[in-house]
């Protein structure tokens, strides 16, 4: 049985089912929240393990990269008419599609490292550690595909979109003896210039547009200190 895999989906269904009772909440306050909770992933989670794979260098050389990525996407997606009849709805399936895209990119290397460290102590730490922060990344993958009119099947397909990687990766990492640190970091860097990119630009941005800076701005603090609190105490 791959326990990262199962780790992880039940960590992104758990988020969604937070999500989906946070649904009913005012939509700037999850905008703001979730671009907070999305900046503390990537500040106390992801970047600090991208630096200890590949340093500095490989950390701007994959931003860029990712940036690159993020405006092909965004661009093809923007000459797509997206499924529903409403431009707010449309944002929120956009920004569900992209991040479902870049969690996906950022498991794969999370389960090459696990595969190729199984039966080892550092394996279970990961498996808990998966478990663990795929819940703040559910809550900020289904909460726009929620807002968006989606329901139960979108959940359990976007669950096993996300935990592919993870499975496909382990089995590689079991088989390939070697690890590629620069290379891992490369693919963890393009997934966090993504996610960064679709917290600003879609997420923060239609949060200050149905409230203020100032408020947006409290509540996404509010969700930065909710991350840290949780990887601390976790």
């Amino acid at each position: 049985m791959d326990y990262g895999a199962f780790a992880s989906g039940l960590g992104i269904g758990i988020g969604g089912i937070f999500a989906w009772i946070f649904k009913g909440v005012q939509q700037s306050f999850i905008y703001a929240l979730c671009t907070g909770l999305i900046i503390g992933l990537l500040a106390f989670e992801m970047i600090p393990e991208s630096l200890r794979l590949g340093g500095w260098g490989v950390f701007f050389v994959g931003a860029i990269a990712g940036i690159t990525l993020f405006r092909c996407i965004h661009h093809s997606l923007d000459k797509v008419t997206i499924i529903t009849r409403s431009p707010q709805k449309d944002i929120f399936v956009r920004t569900g599609i992209i991040l479902t895209i870049s969690i996906s990119v950022h498991n794969f290397p999370m389960g090459f490292v696990l595969g190729s460290n199984i039966g080892s102590e550092l394996a279970g730490a990961m498996v808990l550690t998966l478990l663990l922060h795929n819940i703040p990344e559910g809550i900020i993958i289904f909460t726009p595909l929620f807002l968006s009119g989606f329901g139960i099947l979108t959940w359990m397909l976007c669950t096993m979109v996300v935990t592919l990687p993870i499975i496909i990766g382990s089995l590689l990492g079991q088989f390939i003896d070697i690890s590629f640190p620069f290379l891992l970091a490369f693919i963890v860097n393009i997934t966090i210039s993504i996610i960064l990119m679709v917290a600003i630009q879609e997420i923060f941005k239609e949060s200050i547009k149905q409230s203020s800076w100032m408020y947006s701005l409290i509540v996404g603090m509010v969700g930065v200190g909710g991350i840290y609190l949780y990887l601390t105490l976790s």
